[in-house]
């Protein structure tokens, strides 16, 4: 057994949008639309890139996102995340209540049990544990309670 010190640095093309699947988010990716043929004509000075990023790094300059840099990327990358077929149909059966709504308050299991009521789809457990980060991600009105987290919704 080894231990490495964890380095990652990962570039990727695709010909489609819909490639983030993290429900909990994807502040881990910086997605990019092009518009254009990418020109291979400038040579990049690897050494001297890496270079400058070791310089900034041991000058203290912060190499991680933080808060409202996080938001900004979720944000950015909402057209490249692929939405499961339970968040589609939470987003058409289901809304968010407003604070003055009475709204109910269920629990994710309580909301994935109507969706499959309506015949829509076979419940599991992996869609249970998936379906509170969904419903997180779309920053539903929730509360711990101990029976579990609620979620305030209206059934459209």
């Amino acid at each position: 057994m080894e231990s490495l010190r964890r380095y990652a640095s990962f570039i990727a093309t695709s010909n489609h949008y819909d490639v983030l699947t993290d429900t909990s988010g994807s502040r881990r990716f910086i997605c990019v639309r092009l518009t254009g043929s990418i020109s291979y004509s400038d040579k990049i000075n690897h050494d001297q890139l890496y270079a400058q990023a070791m310089h900034e790094i041991k000058r203290g300059e912060r190499y991680w996102f933080e808060g409202p840099e996080e938001a900004i990327l979720s944000e950015t990358n909402k057209e490249f995340q692929v939405q499961v077929p339970a968040e589609q149909l939470f987003l058409q059966f289901f809304r968010a209540a407003e604070s003055t709504e009475k709204g109910e308050k269920l629990l994710a299991v309580e909301i994935l049990g109507r969706l499959q009521e309506k015949k829509l789809f076979n419940l599991s457990a992996t869609k249970i544990i998936h379906f509170g980060r969904i419903l997180h991600k779309h920053q539903i009105p929730s509360k711990r309670t101990q029976t579990g987290t609620i979620y305030h919704v209206v059934e459209k």
